[in-house]
Parts: C-alpha cells; structure tokens; sequence
C-alpha cells in the first residue's frame, strides 16, 4: 500500500511591524476624528473658554453672543479713572466721557478667536482658550469733545492770566502793580493721555499737565512821574464871550485814564484819554451851552406898509464837539491848563437887523373859515392857536410845519376841553378848534400857490369849515400841515381873529410872485348816506331823558384842483387834492324807560 506524505504547515502569523503601525496610528485616527468633531460642532459657533465684558461666549452663535454682549456694553464701566493735580483729584465718570463699546465689532474678534492663523496657530489658540481662558478686550469708542468739556470742567480754575507790571491810579496818585506769571492747562495733552489709558483699559490717575506762563519784565515806574503830572492841574475851557466856563479836575480826568504800551515811553506805558469817555462830558456842558437861535417876529402895518417888530431875534449857540476834544487832548498833551471852549454862534434865520431886506411889503396870500355859534372853549382855543403864529417869518425856500409852531396842545400851553374827533366819535378833549387855525392856514396856502407837503382831511366832513374838500386836520406831534415858501422873499404869517363875527383869517405879506393860482371848488362824489342813529343807554340819565352828542353827516368823496401858473407863463402845480369822508351816524345817550327808534342800533347797559 502506498501512502501519500503531507508536510504540516505552521499557522499564518500578522508580522509584529503591523501590529505595531496599527496601534500606533489608532489614537491618531481617533484623535483626528475627535477633531473634526469638534471644529465641525463650533464651526458657527465661539469657541470654548472665549470671554469678553465679563461674559463666558463658549460655544455662542454669533447672535446669541450679540445679545449677551450688547446688554453687557450698556452697563459697561471704565476701570477707575481720575484727574490730578497737585492735591486734587477728580474722579471720570463713563457717562460724562461719552464712552461706547461697539459690542457687533467684539463678537466678530471673539468669532475670530483659533481662526485666522495657520492650522497649527490655531489649534494652539483653541488649546490654550478652552484650558486657560481667552479674555477679548473690548474697543472702545471715545468722544474726544465730551473728554475736553469733562477736563475743562475740573480744571477751569488753575488758568491764570499772567498780570502785567502796570500803572494804578490810588486816590489821584500813580502806583506801581507788581508783575505775576500765570498757567495754562495744556487740554489736548491731557485729553490724549486719558484716551490712551481708556483705549488700553488701563484706567488710574493722569497728571494734569500745566504750562507756566511768564511775565514780562518790564519797569513801568519810569513812566509814573509823566503820567503824575497829567493829574496835577485842572484845565479851565472858556468861551470867547464870557458866557461859559467848565473846568475838567484831575479827579475827572482820572476817570478817563486808561494804559497803553508804548515803546516809544518811558517803562513802555503810558497814560491814554479815553476819547468816548471825555466825549459823553463835553456832551453834557454842551446841554448847558446848546441854545437854538429865536427868529425875530414881525407884524405888517397895513397903515403905513412897513414891518413892526414884535420880539427882537436871539442868537443860539452851539458847542463844536468834535473840536471840543481835539482841543482838550491837545492840552492834555501839552500841559496848557487854560483854553479856548469851542462855541460856534448861530445866527437866526430871520435876524432883527435883516428886516429892510425881507421883501416883505404887501398882501400875497389870506385863507379864512367862520366858527360864529362855537363854543366859547372852542373860541379860546382857536385864539390860543392862532396866536402861536402871530409875527411868524418863513424864509425863502423854508417849510411851513404848523405843529412846530403850535406846539403841545395841552392844558399847559393854554388849550381848554371842546369838543374833539376822537377815533370813531365826537368826544370832548383838550384842544377843540385847533383844526379850524390848520385849516385856515391851509387854505391861504391853497389859493395863494403854495406847494402843499403834508395835509391830511379829517374823518368825516366837518360843517365849521364849509365846503368840504379844502380842510386840513393835525395831531401833534404825528399829523402835521406842511407848505414851503417857494418865492424868492420871507414870507410873514399873520393871523387874525375877529370873534364878535366868528371869522378866522390867516394873511400871508411878503413880495407878490405873480404868480396865477386858478383853484374852482371842489367837486363832490361817491355820497354814502350815514348809518342809522346809535342810542346808548346811560343808567346815570334820568329815566326817559335823551341827549344827542354826534350829529349825522354823509360820507363823500371831493375832488379839489388847483393850477399855479408863473408870470412867464410856465405851469408851476398842476395838481388834484383827493379827500374821502366817511358817514358819520347820530349818537344818543338815553335814560331808563326810553323806547329807542325801531331802525336805531341799540347798546344796552347789560350788553
């Protein structure tokens, strides 16, 4: 029998090499996949151990971390922080610095924490996050112009001017002020160190820097001996009349000293006159000196053609002040101690010893209105008017102002009550009639050719001054008449008041122009028939009694023309005066129990 022989193999064994690889990369192929976890897990998210504001942001998304961080930043707070100067110390606070923490900007740099370098630098910063912690500072954003007005504040007091050698007056004697340094805070230097520490969250105490200033040097008590002697004489200013005389004392003048520097003077000061100040003295002599000029007056006797005076012409004068000060300072300068006071005289317009040559020889002009039935306060106070123009002379080219003339219509320039227009009414009021004396004077400038400046109509139509049209009423000081002599002579206003007639006539001498004045009467238009009678009910009347005290007049308009033609035929005016009135209702007053007419408007005491 034959047998076949099968060697025995032994079993396959793994080389040791192998075995050895694979435990050895084993922990490397957990280790990678543990890290892949975990960037793949924090992939959107911060990573472990990252702080900022005091706020734990591991494994925060980007919006959970905003969240956290922006109500972090508004409690934020700076490290302790304060200003110092010598023994001083302020406190800062965060609010006044006008501190903020972009806190969008501080989740991007804790998002970027193990990110933005290689991958070994990465991990590295990851290791040392989640094993020691990662703490981002925040950035914050400074408001330098909240940082000054905060060191301002604290450090406003230690500025000081430096205080100059100067030259101080003490009871008329000139003393000698010592010289001081001063200091200045240097703000920006200081405001750059306290951002720097806000910036670097480093916070403590900055040192306020300050900077000495100088003086100067100079010596000034050469300079007291020539402004001592300014205050040692008084200086007398005189007229060359007589009339005036002021004295300006040392006392004075020092008032009006003050200190200029001036290489050119000894100690480089010198004593200056204040001009304003001396001014505004001269200002007040010239209140005593100042007197207008008073023009002669004149009447015409119409016996023998020649003028009569009636108050003799008064020059004024007038303090120059301008050469006033000039010649003080001049004095001042050059220690002259008595001089000459500037008065200018002032020769009137019309002068006494000018009356043979006013031209003044005849009737050129006469307006006249009628008042007979007036009140006799009215009367008196259209003679009271009137005679404020009695000898009046206007000269050639001059203007005619009949409240200049006038004056205040008041009770102390001899005006009585009568009855007034008063707004929308007839009132009783100081000074009824003097519109008659105004309208008069109008009318002989009207028909005589003058050229009428100002002239206003009253409200309603006046039956004391006849045809309407050719009235003219004032209100001192703001409604005037106005007329100029346009002739080549004075002009000489006379009016006279004939009261057993009730005639009022204004009558204007001088040299007749020859001129044709052609004035039709005025055309009437446009009437309004007046509105239904006002009753007002007066409880102090008696019952049943009524009493009228306005009278009902039409509204109209009129038209008055007038042509001046020159002897030489040129047409001087060419002109139409325009006047609208307005209606005027009837106004009563009536007692108790008076039953008012059915078309009256009625006011009741109980309205």
């Amino acid at each position: 029998m034959t047998s076949t022989f099968s060697p025995h193999r032994p079993p396959s064994r793994t080389p040791f090499w192998q075995l050895a690889a694979i435990w050895l990369l084993l922990p490397v192929l957990v280790l990678t996949a543990l890290l892949a976890r975990f960037e793949l897990t924090y992939s959107d998210r911060i990573y472990p151990g990252v702080q900022a504001l005091g706020v734990d942001l591991s494994g925060k998304t980007r919006d959970d971390a905003m969240q956290l961080l922006a109500e972090a930043a508004n409690n934020y707070d700076l490290p302790p922080m304060a200003l110092r100067h010598g023994d001083q110390v302020w406190p800062l606070k965060a609010e006044e610095l006008g501190l903020s923490v972009d806190a969008d900007e501080l989740v991007n740099r804790a998002f970027a924490v193990g990110r933005n370098g290689t991958a070994t630098d990465n991990f590295a910063t990851q290791w040392q996050a989640y094993w020691q912690g990662y703490q981002q500072r925040p950035q914050v954003k400074v408001q330098p112009g909240a940082i000054t007005t905060a060191i301002g504040k604290r450090t406003a007091h230690l500025n000081q001017a430096v205080t100059e050698p100067k030259l101080m007056l003490n009871d008329l004697q000139v003393v000698v002020t010592a010289s001081r340094p001063g200091q200045v805070v240097d703000v920006e230097t200081t405001r750059a160190e306290v951002i720097s520490r806000i910036e670097s969250g480093r916070g403590g105490v900055v040192d306020v820097v300050v900077h000495e200033l100088s003086a100067s040097e100079v010596d000034v008590s050469a300079g007291q001996e020539s402004i001592q002697q300014l205050l040692e004489h008084s200086i007398v200013l005189a007229d060359p009349l007589g009339e005036f005389q002021f004295a300006l004392d040392p006392a004075t003048l020092s008032g009006m000293l003050e200190w200029v520097h001036d290489e050119n003077t000894p100690g480089g000061l010198r004593g200056v006159v204040q001009e304003d100040k001396l001014r505004d003295l001269i200002e007040t002599w010239a209140l005593q000196v100042d007197r207008p000029p008073l023009d002669a007056r004149f009447d015409f006797s119409t016996t023998t053609n020649t003028l009569v005076e009636l108050s003799s012409s008064v020059d004024g004068y007038k303090l120059n002040t301008d050469a006033a000060v000039a010649t003080i300072l001049d004095a001042i300068e050059t220690g002259k101690t008595q001089i000459e006071l500037p008065v200018e005289v002032v020769r009137p317009e019309v002068a006494s010893d000018d009356a043979a040559s006013l031209g003044i020889k005849e009737l050129v002009a006469e307006g006249a209105t009628r008042f007979k039935g007036s009140s006799a306060d009215r009367v008196k106070n259209i003679e009271v008017a009137a005679s404020k123009f009695v000898g009046v002379v206007i000269p050639p080219g001059g203007l005619f102002s009949f409240n200049e003339h006038v004056g205040d219509v008041t009770a102390a320039n001899g005006f009585e009550d009568s009855l007034i227009i008063a707004g929308d009414r007839t009132a009783v009021g100081v000074g009824g009639g003097v519109c008659q004396v105004s309208t008069t004077v109008f009318r002989a400038a009207w028909f005589g050719g003058f050229p009428i400046e100002e002239r206003w109509n009253h409200g309603y139509v006046v039956s004391w001054y006849g045809e309407p049209g050719l009235d003219a009423t004032i209100y001192t000081p703001t409604v005037d008449f106005k007329f100029r002599n346009t002739t080549d002579n004075y002009l000489l206003i006379k009016p006279v008041v004939n009261t057993e007639q009730g005639i009022l006539k204004f009558q204007f001498y001088g040299t007749n122009p020859g001129w044709q004045v052609t004035a039709p009467k005025p055309k009437v238009s446009d009437r309004v028939s007046p509105p239904p009678p006002l009753y007002i009910e007066d409880p102090k009347l008696p019952a049943g009694k009524v009493v009228q005290f306005d009278w009902a007049v039409e509204g109209l308009s009129a038209q008055a023309k007038r042509q001046v033609v020159a002897a030489d035929g040129t047409v001087l005016i060419n002109e139409t005066l325009k006047s609208k009135y307005r209606p005027w209702q009837a106004k009563f007053r009536f007692g108790p129990g008076f039953q008012p007419p059915a078309n009256a408007e009625v006011k009741w005491a109980n309205q």
